[in-house]
């Protein structure tokens, strides 16, 4: 836990000693979308910052994750989430998914998995013309709504997740991209021996408008999940490279993305993601 503590203070420097000029009020993205866990941000990355008071964004995503050894395939289908933005600088989000599992040889399993309601503060938002990133507070409540004979890693009784987030939008000449990162440590059944697990979650994330209207904007992400002590059928601990492509309007959004997977579970090799979210505004 220690080792993923000073993972997540580095990303944290770095942004902190950036040289970049900031000018926001100049150039600006034209919309910061929720990624897969309904928070905004990247794919998985959380950025700091928050949907406008009082607005409304709701998203439908799949994630579908292939595997040789051992032989699976895991789809979330539908992933649905409801965020608000409920005050200044800060958001609610409400997720949940419904999961589909092949098992060689033609095991097939289906059920929905756990409800997530996340609460996210931007307690120091990045102010115009500042080197200084915005951080923001993240708490996630987790209710066991999965079925059990599904065995990801959900929790039996209760989890949680509890961390920050840290990141800026940065501007040079005509450029202007998001620099951030996230650090949750995530608990689960802490008053249940036969469940109790704990483990973090780290992502680090840049996007980058690649097009003269900022519009179409690419991704890339490093995740890494450490400590998981309850392996489940799809593996436990991993690392991961995330490439995407985002297409953005005022409101409506549409992102696509792979994500490979390098596991540090032994018996399970390498695997990799497809990703794909909708969302819109109101």
């Amino acid at each position: 836990m220690i080792q993923f503590l000073v993972l997540l203070l580095v990303p944290a420097m770095v942004l902190l000693l950036s040289t970049f000029p900031s000018a926001a009020e100049e150039l600006e993205l034209i919309n910061r979308p929720v990624n897969m866990s309904g928070l905004t941000g990247l794919v998985f990355t959380t950025a700091p910052f928050t949907l406008p008071t009082r607005s409304l964004e709701l998203a439908v995503a799949t994630l579908s994750e292939k595997s040789t050894v051992p032989d699976f395939t895991v789809t979330e289908l539908p992933v649905l989430s409801i965020t608000w933005g409920i005050a200044q600088n800060m958001e609610l989000a409400l997720k949940s998914s419904v999961f589909h599992i092949t098992m060689n040889p033609g095991e097939t399993r289906k059920g929905l998995g756990d409800t997530e309601l996340s609460y996210k503060w931007n307690f120091l938002p990045q102010t115009e013309s500042s080197l200084y990133p915005a951080v923001a507070l993240i708490v996630t409540g987790i209710a066991p709504t999965g079925a059990s004979d599904l065995n990801l890693g959900g929790v039996a009784h209760w989890g949680a997740k509890f961390g920050l987030s840290v990141g800026r939008e940065i501007t040079w000449e005509d450029h202007v991209l998001i620099a951030c990162a996230d650090g949750q440590i995530v608990v689960h059944d802490s008053t249940d021996e036969r469940f109790r697990d704990t483990y973090g979650i780290l992502n680090i994330g840049l996007l980058f408008p690649i097009s003269k209207y900022r519009n179409l904007q690419g991704i890339v992400e490093y995740n890494m999940v450490n400590g998981i002590d309850k392996i489940s059928d799809v593996g436990g601990d991993y690392t991961a490279l995330t490439l995407g492509l985002r297409l953005v309007s005022e409101r409506f959004n549409l992102t696509i993305g792979s994500q490979f997977l390098h596991k540090q579970v032994e018996g399970f090799e390498n695997a990799s993601r497809v990703i794909g979210m909708a969302s819109i505004k109101f």
